[in-house]
């Protein structure tokens, strides 16, 4: 499970070290390859996939009837760049994807579930956070409708 949060240097060509705990989760060799792509859900950061968690997912989606939505959340999955963890645990952050995030020399990565790990700007994830904290109560409603 990808968890936990982790700030770590970006350098000027954009890699930086993944966090220990998320590369332990890379054991296998197919999964030394991720795959990053926007999140859908409007906010500013990447969701980054393993490449067996990526086929998988992708694999569900592609396995749904194929409307006019489905097919838009292929394609935007279908543009998710492709990037080698490096044997010293490195991973490059494409030049257009540091771009849209603002990322120059920081970067935060932050486990999500099982499946995936995102990485976000430092102030972007704050702001988000601070945001949440501003009204909890819309969390803890949302989570007693789901019996959790």
């Amino acid at each position: 499970m990808f968890t936990g949060r982790f700030d770590h240097a970006l350098d000027d060509k954009g890699r930086t070290m993944m966090p220990k705990r998320f590369r332990d989760r890379l054991a296998a060799p197919e999964d030394r390859t991720v795959w990053m792509a926007w999140a859908l859900d409007g906010t500013k950061h990447l969701e980054v996939r393993p490449n067996s968690s990526f086929k998988a997912y992708f694999a569900k989606i592609s396995s749904l009837p194929q409307t006019a939505i489905i097919k838009d959340i292929k394609r935007f999955y279908f543009g998710a760049s492709e990037v080698e963890v490096d044997s010293a645990g490195r991973l490059l952050v494409p030049a257009p994807l540091r771009a849209r995030l603002g990322l120059n020399d920081r970067i935060t990565f932050i486990g999500a579930d099982e499946n995936y790990f995102e990485i976000w700007h430092p102030d972007e994830l704050d702001q988000r956070f601070a945001e949440l904290a501003q009204n909890p109560s819309d969390l803890l409603a949302h989570l007693a409708e789901l019996g959790l």
